[in-house]
Order: C-alpha cells, then sequence, then structure tokens
C-alpha cells in the first residue's frame, strides 16, 4: 500500500485523519477512481468503514492530475441520535426555492456551492423595494427573537420573489461586459450531488468574486449571486457592482447579512465595514 509509482495516470494519495499532522495511511490511486472534484460532498470506503471526505487538496482533479499529489482529511461515518429540540439553524433565513439539477459526465471545472448558497446574495429588480424591505424585516425579527448562541431556534423562508430578474433583460454577454472576468466555469454544481444547475454559470472576476447562476437557453439571466473567494477584494469591483446597479435598475442583496445596496441605497464598498 506504500510502495509509489511515478506513472502519471496514478495519484500519491495520503490520507488523514481529521486536522492530524501525520497520514495514517497513503495508497498509489489511479487517476480513473478518483472523483473530478472534492468539493462534492464524498464517501470512501477503506479497510471496514466509510469515510467522509472533510477537505481535500488540492479538491480538483485537473489540479491534482498535474502534481500527482493529493492530501485527504477524513473522519469515519457515524450515525447519532439528536434531539430535535435542541437543533439550530445556522441561518436566519434561505430562499423557498432551489434551483433543478441534472446528470452530468464531468464534474472538471464546475464551480460548487453549498445549497444554501443559492440566492443568498443576490440581484434583485429595484422595482421589488417594497417586498425587499418586508422580507428584510422578517429576517431582522429573526435575529431579535430567535437567535441563541452561534444559530437561530427559527428561520425566515423568502417566497414572495419568486423571479428576481424578471423583465431584466440581462444576459451573459452583458455579464461579462460589465466585469473583469477572468475565469468560467463549465457549470455550476451543490455540494450534495454528483449533477449540475440546469443552464447553470459561474464567472470568476479578476478581484477574485464569483458571479454565478442561471440562465434560459438563450442567454437570459434568471438569477445572478455573488459569492467571495479567499481572493476577494472589494477595491477592484464595487465601483463596477455599483455601475452595474445603476445601469440595470438593480439591487443587490445579502440576505443573512441584511445589506442592502444599489440606486439610492448603500454604496458595495460599504460591505466591509
Amino acid at each position: 500500500m506504500f510502495g509509489f509509482g511515478k506513472d502519471k495516470g496514478v495519484i500519491e494519495v495520503k490520507f488523514y485523519e481529521g486536522k492530524s499532522e501525520v497520514p495514517f495511511a497513503a495508497s498509489n490511486v489511479p487517476i480513473e477512481q478518483l472523483p473530478d472534484t472534492f468539493e462534492i460532498d464524498t464517501i470512501m470506503h477503506l479497510g471496514e468503514d466509510d469515510w467522509r471526505v472533510l477537505g481535500a487538496e488540492p479538491a480538483e482533479k485537473t489540479k491534482f492530475k498535474k502534481s500527482g499529489k493529493l492530501n485527504l482529511y477524513m473522519a469515519k461515518s457515524e450515525i447519532t441520535q439528536i434531539d430535535p429540540n435542541e437543533l439550530l439553524y445556522s441561518l436566519p433565513t434561505i430562499s423557498n426555492d432551489i434551483a433543478g439539477v441534472e446528470n452530468t459526465e464531468s464534474l472538471e471545472n464546475v464551480a460548487v456551492f453549498r445549497e444554501d448558497d443559492w440566492r443568498q446574495f443576490e440581484f434583485v429588480m429595484s422595482s421589488y423595494e417594497p417586498t425587499i424591505d418586508e422580507e428584510l424585516g422578517h429576517i431582522k425579527n429573526i435575529y431579535e427573537s430567535h437567535r441563541e448562541g452561534v444559530g437561530f431556534k427559527k428561520l425566515h423562508l423568502r417566497e414572495k420573489i419568486v423571479t428576481p430578474l424578471e423583465d431584466s433583460s440581462l444576459t451573459l454577454s452583458l455579464i461579462e461586459e460589465s466585469f473583469d472576468i477572468v475565469k468560467k466555469y463549465n457549470g455550476v454544481a451543490f455540494n450534495n450531488a454528483a449533477a449540475t444547475i440546469v443552464g447553470g454559470f459561474a464567472l470568476q472576476t479578476k478581484s477574485g468574486w464569483l458571479l454565478w447562476g442561471q440562465a434560459s437557453e438563450s442567454g437570459n439571466v434568471l438569477a445572478l449571486n455573488v459569492s467571495q473567494t479567499r481572493e476577494s477584494n472589494i477595491a477592484g469591483i464595487s465601483d463596477k457592482i455599483d455601475k452595474f446597479t445603476e445601469k440595470h435598475s438593480l439591487y443587490l442583496i445579502d440576505w443573512p447579512r441584511l445589506f442592502w445596496c444599489g440606486p439610492k441605497k448603500l454604496n458595495f464598498s460599504a460591505y466591509s465595514e
């Protein structure tokens, strides 16, 4: 199990338990036996036990195929029973809808997000201003009346803005023209399933922000989310977001953070404050 070859089709994989700095096992694994990305929840069978992958360095096949090395941080899968009355929500709000997904042959160069990230930090037509104000009021109430430690006893399910970009005429081309795009992903997936969002797209800006969502077959954008990466900096995108929201009569809302920017509202530069 511990002999290492130099075959480019074989990856040297080291297995770590939790945050241990010492691997408990190592093996040469054929590249075709490894997934395209470990950002999708992954269970591996080692010996007589099932292990859940907590993290991988690097996470994408394109990267560990190039380096020939992969570190996996694991935890044994265990079934535990929890009193439902003791459960807390990690977020004060989520969207009532979720994008549909479809099977895919490959997850290479696919951006992966949690299901709960869907429409949490999104662009919304300014015509929804009264509804936005109402929804933010409900979320504020969750913070004030249902917060317990780091979690929430209740959450607000947002269901009044079904089509956030209805009549916006936004297209993928317009987004690419409005921001400094340095990378285009082949699609978008949620971390709980090896499937991609129907019509999903993801674009990374020069300043490290991700613009992602769902578009129709004709290229009209149905939902447009924003996410940060480790490389994100607000200075490189703030002015572009302000111009984008002004030009297209949009607001940008981070629902869990109660942040609202756009025409006659805050500038995006306030997001870091």
